[in-house]
């Protein structure tokens, strides 16, 4: 009886799932159904092993705006979108299969650094101010919060992941790889115009930093230009991490991927990811050369001092050599004069006069009215609340949300992880943890510069990217400190995981 009854049941299935499947090769399944499908799919494999939803987060995230604006094609944009929750799904299953994880190192009564309970603080503030003395109403701060709680939560999953530099040196392989389609495609759109789901999407968009004078910057499978930006950045930081990784044997792929990750990062006119990306190529082969952070400071200010004196003598002699000369010169190379003279040449005039160009003064208004308002004590010691105000600076958005405590924190930490990443740099005799510290120190270093005029940790890539990988650098930081060889220990044919 029971062999009928198990036969049967078979039966039943293969007859429901052949239904099902029939069903949906000639119907495309609504957003909330594509979204428990995969949920449904996931949700066993990543409890079993985390850390393939950790590779759904870096590999699908990217592509989840482009999937978005294909279902414009067969259904209108809808209010909230169910498609924007599969990372926080995905990093839900993560937290679920790692729970046994945290308990055992609870367990064992393994210190943890002060910083990872600060962090957990924070998360836990943040949740405590979409309610608590929070301007708006508690459904617009509760959907805010998606943009800033969730990430946060990376990092203590970046503090378990430290010790597998198998799986790290992936991550970065596939950050390069989806850079390099993600330019791509912005080539595409720049050369061969825009998708039919991509012109509904700018039929229904609010945002007008997209478009300069009424032309759409390309901004490839993400969901803005400034995203695409800060892909491409840390592709680039990707790029020299991999190479170093690699030693004698340097991946010449990677060597030719740098110019069409900077042509790409070029075309989105987008400024700060220019001086990040500036900054980057500083960084990496001069300012970690010199020990002890008081002559990197000395370094650092000298190489100011001489483009400031230089950018002097070129204005007062009329040299033809000064930074808007060069930048004029280098975008006459390209085909598309019109759009380079809009968007490039005439953008980076903020560069070396940003008084003149008018979105950075109309933001230094912005700030000074945000610094006159927090005069008033409530205001400077509390804020609006979580997601009031977007201040088109990360710090001053803080200022506004969260008061001066919220401005010093964010800070602050991110100082301390510059600081953190520097101890590695200098105390570590292991060529893999080196050159993870370098990069993710370039990654604070940046975020950091390009956060005064955005904010950059607040939407994907930034914000998975920023937590996950500072995680993995206070664990780093941590096995130095207590005296432990620094050198890496790839645990993860421990647990069976070579083949994620």
């Amino acid at each position: 009886m029971k062999e009928h009854l198990k036969n049967l049941a078979i039966l039943l299935f293969a007859a429901l799932t052949g239904h099902f499947i029939a069903y949906k090769l000639v119907h495309i399944p609504r957003r909330l159904e594509l979204v428990i499908i995969i949920a449904a799919l996931m949700f066993y494999p990543v409890l079993r092993r985390p850390i393939i939803g950790l590779y759904a987060v870096f590999i699908v995230s990217p592509f989840i705006p482009f999937i978005r604006r294909l279902y414009y094609l067969s259904y209108e944009r809808p209010a909230l979108d169910p498609i924007i929750i599969l990372s926080d799904l995905f990093l839900a299953f993560i937290l679920l299969g790692l729970f046994f994880e945290f308990r055992e190192r609870k367990s064992q009564e393994q210190s943890s650094p002060g910083i990872v309970m600060v962090i957990f603080i924070y998360f836990v503030y943040l949740a405590i101010r979409t309610s608590f003395f929070n301007f708006l109403p508690f459904s617009e701060a509760l959907a805010k919060f998606k943009y800033y709680g969730p990430p946060v939560l990376f990092f203590f999953v970046g503090t378990i992941y430290a010790d597998q530099p198998f799986h790290l040196k992936r991550f970065w392989y596939i950050t390069i790889g989806i850079g390099i389609v993600a330019s791509i495609y912005g080539f595409n759109q720049l050369y061969n115009g825009y998708s039919k789901a991509e012109m509904l999407w700018f039929s229904s968009i609010e945002f007008s930093t997209l478009f300069i004078k009424g032309v759409p910057r390309p901004f490839s499978i993400f969901q803005a230009p400034v995203a695409l930006a800060d892909y491409v950045q840390l592709a680039i930081i990707g790029v020299l991490m991999c190479v170093a990784w690699a030693e004698e044997k340097k991946p010449i792929f990677l060597m030719f991927a740098v110019p069409v990750l900077l042509y790409a990062a070029l075309i989105t006119s987008v400024r700060s990811s220019w001086v990040g990306i500036i900054a980057t190529f500083f960084i990496w082969p001069l300012f970690f050369r010199v020990k002890g952070n008081g002559r990197r400071l000395a370094a650092l200010s000298l190489v100011l001092s001489a483009y400031v004196v230089y950018q002097l003598i070129a204005e007062i002699f009329q040299t033809g050599f000064s930074t808007a000369s060069g930048v004029k010169i280098f975008s006459r190379l390209f085909s598309n004069q019109q759009y380079f003279k809009l968007l490039v040449a005439d953008r980076a005039t903020a560069l070396y006069e940003p008084f003149r160009e008018h979105s950075f003064v109309s933001r230094l208004m912005l700030w000074r009215q945000l610094l006159v308002f927090s005069t008033e004590p409530v205001l400077a010691f509390l804020g609006r609340g979580l997601g009031t105000l977007k201040a088109d600076s990360l710090y001053f958005t803080y200022l506004a949300e969260f008061g001066y405590p919220g401005m010093i924190f964010i800070t602050a930490i991110i100082i301390f992880f510059v600081f953190r990443g520097l101890y590695i740099i200098d105390n570590s005799t292991d060529k893999t943890f080196v050159a993870l510290a370098k990069g993710i120190t370039i990654l604070n270093i940046v975020f950091g510069i390009v956060s005064v005029t955005g904010t950059h940790i607040h939407y994907f890539p930034g914000d998975v990217y920023f937590w996950f990988w500072n995680g993995v650098l206070i664990h780093v930081a941590q096995t130095c400190k207590r005296g432990v060889e620094c050198k890496t220990v790839d645990k993860s044919h421990e647990t069976g995981e070579e083949s994620a």
